[in-house]
């Protein structure tokens, strides 16, 4: 570790909260203490709030589609088609992590991250909708999870890019575990959807809830509207706010 070179910037950070009890280090009034890093903050929690939503509430909910549309195979069938399948959901989530940064990399933030919402919302909903083979979990399932984590690869890049140095990791932390609470509480309101759903005669509940929850990536294209662009631009200081 003695030859990690500790970044300009956290230095001089160092420096300043020494000196200055309105600047310190990952203190977490200051995530709400400027009107900049209040829209940031909004802007971050809100990202992960919508993809967390996505995540956990319809994409990790691929073993119960497949067994859901081979209700009719035998037990061992159905086990299989679901490790094949969350093998190769695993797979689709790396390269859609990838393609995320390569896209935020070469066009910007804000594109990536619209892109992959209308991806993501496309996706979801079709592939709850008209999953109804073995096979299609094969074909369909690498694209679901390339579109649904594709997103977490854009928090790494875009999060930290927020804040100043003294802010980074706590807004970065701040912005992805808050948006996680948040996005379980509001999940939590799948369970009387359900019941709504079933009580209006829906025969395919399970699919019909899936894909009222895969509109909420279609909200995140109105928290772009704050979404500063970072691409390409020195990272932010306190200065600037």
């Amino acid at each position: 570790m003695k030859y990690v070179k500790e970044p300009d910037a956290w230095l001089e950070a160092r420096k300043t909260a020494a000196d200055n009890l309105e600047r310190q280090l990952g203190d977490l009034k200051s995530l709400f203490g400027t009107p900049r890093w209040r829209r940031n903050t909004f802007v971050g929690v809100s990202l992960a709030v919508i993809g967390v939503i996505g995540l956990w509430g319809v994409g990790f909910y691929s073993p119960e589609l497949i067994q859901e549309a081979l209700k009719n195979a035998s037990p061992q069938q159905q086990s299989n088609v679901k490790a094949m399948g969350t093998l190769l959901q695993d797979v689709g989530a790396l390269l859609g992590m990838l393609a995320f940064t390569y896209v935020a990399t070469r066009m910007g933030r804000r594109i990536a991250f619209a892109g992959a919402f209308v991806f993501c919302w496309v996706i979801v909903s079709g592939v709850f909708l008209t999953l109804t083979e073995a096979w299609h979990a094969y074909v369909m399932l690498p694209v679901l999870g390339f579109a649904t984590l594709s997103l977490f690869g854009g928090y790494s890049i875009y999060f930290p890019e927020l804040y100043p140095a003294r802010l980074r990791s706590t807004g970065t932390g701040f912005c992805y575990n808050v948006g996680r609470v948040l996005a379980a509480m509001v999940i939590l309101f799948k369970i009387p959807i359900r019941e709504a759903f079933a009580q209006a005669g829906f025969t395919q509940v399970f699919r019909a809830v899936s894909v009222v929850l895969a509109s909420v990536y279609l909200l995140g294209l109105i928290v772009l509207i704050w979404a500063p662009e970072t691409r390409g631009k020195p990272l932010p200081t306190d200065e600037d706010a």
